[in-house]
């Protein structure tokens, strides 16, 4: 089970290019590899065609949101009987009743906009 391995390779899905920017120099620092999707249905294409260790999802994006990816991916690893990917939403949107929303949609952990390259990493590590 891939929990105990250690997690290099990651896809991010975030649509503001500033936050891709971001996210993928702290990751190329800290030694991660990651592909970038700029909406939720270039993720969930990507997610079918490659593996991941981890997956950093924005809620509120264009085409499709993190939330409907994220259910598409739940719904594949069911479908396929994968290995339960992480997925981490990184939102700019932390509102009462969001934690509950995420869960349910199968999002494991969530990171509020703005944070620190180092909260990052130690949300993927978790």
């Amino acid at each position: 089970m891939k929990s105990k391995e250690i997690i290099k390779h990651v896809l991010l899905v975030e649509d503001n290019l500033l936050n891709q920017k971001f996210a993928m120099a702290v990751l190329k620092l800290k030694g991660y590899t990651a592909d970038l999707a700029e909406n939720g249905k270039i993720g969930v294409d990507l997610y079918m065609n490659n593996e991941y260790d981890a997956i950093l999802m924005d809620i509120q994006m264009p085409v499709m949101n993190g939330i409907e990816a994220t259910k598409q991916i739940r719904a594949m690893e069911q479908k396929n009987h994968w290995p339960r990917v992480k997925i981490i939403a990184v939102t700019a949107y932390a509102m009462p009743g969001d934690e509950e929303r995420f869960k349910q949609a199968g999002i494991d952990l969530y990171i509020a906009k703005p944070y620190k390259g180092d909260d990052l990493i130690a949300f993927i590590q978790q």
